[in-house]
């Protein structure tokens, strides 16, 4: 049987949460044990959060396709411990360079007085682009269709002394741009403390990120006892490598997927024709590399470069829009909350994004079960949802508001207690007791 309502006078409701929870407080209380609550200012706290964060991120989905690469880098180093130390070395650096250009560039455009969080680079269809194209490339690559790095004549012994540090490095480059759609647990309020810090120590809590995601690789390079663990080098590696190109693909299929939902059926269309063209152009380049004809080799990456006129087209392209609402879903709206607030309602607030993995993955495991729906008609919620898939000025103001560095963010609101912050890896058992207490 649904659950009395306590209702209260809306000014009341109002005054119970004149101020607006805040995330990376509840998060950082929930991801710490309660002895070490006290100390969840510290500096080193923070540091220790962001290296556990950035190590968990090695478990989530959107990096393991990259992973992949490192795995094979690794095993083919197995004959030599130098080359594993160097295989690790470069990696980190390119992994530590990277988050730091994201982290400075995060902290610049929130100086300038612009919302930017965790992932806003994923917002803009053109960055969305170029990174199916990079996947799809690599993939490619891991096919056989052309080599990155490889040679012929003259040039072959000098670029492949080059192509180990270069290599390894890109791979840590990229594994921290594909990590940009998950929130690993830990990382919340490390970057909720990077976001506000003096520029300083926000660096040292990206660097200390970036050290967690490549840890596992530092200690496979530097410890002896877990190197040799490793498979050896041999005939296997190479149907590894072509094995390793699916998730590559698939990873570029679900950027096409999020794409789509930015700029609509007409982008994927021109997407499509652009990574035809990509393909033609690198097989054409390779096959004449081969065979010493320059003019091919030429003609091959012209044909290549111009598949970029797609990404320029998918630019100009408009938002899809506005998709209709579920049923039993309300879309988020600053005065719609506000409305029903003073009506005394349970309002259950995601703030979500089709580029985010930890969403969807919340999404699928809760928010959309029977069982949370059920919940949601017990105690008479209204599910209020917000889409940050594109760049929305409401929803960045509502994301700095209650201090979260990004998307998931859930909010439950009820007459009965004040705004409540979720944390960002939920369970069923976490949003039932969550709705049942603010409506009690």
């Amino acid at each position: 049987a649904p659950q009395p309502l306590v209702v209260r006078p809306a000014a009341e409701a109002a005054s119970l949460a004149e101020a607006a929870p805040d995330a990376s407080a509840d998060n950082t209380r929930r991801s710490q044990p309660p002895a070490q609550a006290a100390g969840d200012g510290s500096l080193l706290w923070i540091l220790l959060l962001a290296l556990a964060g950035g190590l968990i991120l090695n478990l989530m989905p959107c990096v393991l396709p990259v992973l992949s690469l490192k795995v094979l880098g690794v095993a083919q180093s197995g004959e030599s411990r130098q080359r594993a130390r160097n295989h690790a070395l470069w990696y980190t650096a390119g992994v530590l360079v990277a988050f730091a250009a994201i982290g400075a560039l995060v902290l610049a455009l929130r100086a300038a007085g612009q919302a930017a969080g965790w992932g806003f680079q994923l917002q803009h269809p053109w960055f969305i682009a170029a990174l199916v194209y990079l996947m799809f490339a690599v993939g490619l690559s891991l096919s056989g269709l052309f080599t990155l790095g490889g040679s012929a004549g003259q040039l072959g012994q000098n670029l492949a002394k080059r192509s180990g540090p270069s290599g390894d490095f890109f791979t840590g480059v990229l594994a921290c741009v594909v990590a940009s759609p998950c929130i690993a647990p830990f990382m919340g309020p490390a970057l909720a403390y990077a976001f506000t810090a003096p520029p300083a120590l926000a660096m040292l809590v990206f660097l200390a990120l970036g050290l967690g995601l490549a840890l596992p690789f530092l200690l496979i390079g530097f410890v002896p006892a877990l190197a040799k663990r490793l498979p050896k080098p041999g005939a296997w590696m190479e149907t590894f490598k072509h094995v390793m190109a699916f998730p590559m693909y698939l990873t570029a299929i679900w950027l096409l997927w999020v794409l789509g939902k930015q700029r609509g059926i007409d982008a994927m269309g021109l997407m499509l024709i652009g990574l035809t063209v990509l393909a033609l152009g690198l097989w054409w380049f390779e096959r004449s590399r081969w065979h010493s004809r320059r003019i091919g080799m030429v003609l091959g990456a012209v044909i290549a470069l111009l598949a970029l006129v797609p990404v320029w087209g998918v630019t100009r392209l408009p938002p899809p829009g506005a998709a209709v609402a579920s049923e039993g879903t309300v879309a988020y709206s600053p005065q719609m909350l506000d409305r029903l607030r003073a009506d005394n309602r349970v309002v259950f607030v995601n703030m979500t994004a089709d580029w985010c993995v930890t969403c969807k993955a919340n999404e699928r495991n809760v928010l959309d079960r029977d069982k949370f729906r059920d919940t949601l008609k017990r105690v008479n919620a209204v599910y209020m949802r917000g889409d940050w898939t594109n760049v929305d000025p409401q929803i960045s103001a509502f994301l700095d508001q209650h201090k979260a560095v990004g998307v998931p963010l859930y909010v439950v609101y009820g007459p009965g207690a004040p705004p409540r912050v979720l944390p960002t890896v939920l369970t069923q058992s976490v949003a039932e007791e969550a709705l049942l207490r603010a409506a009690r």
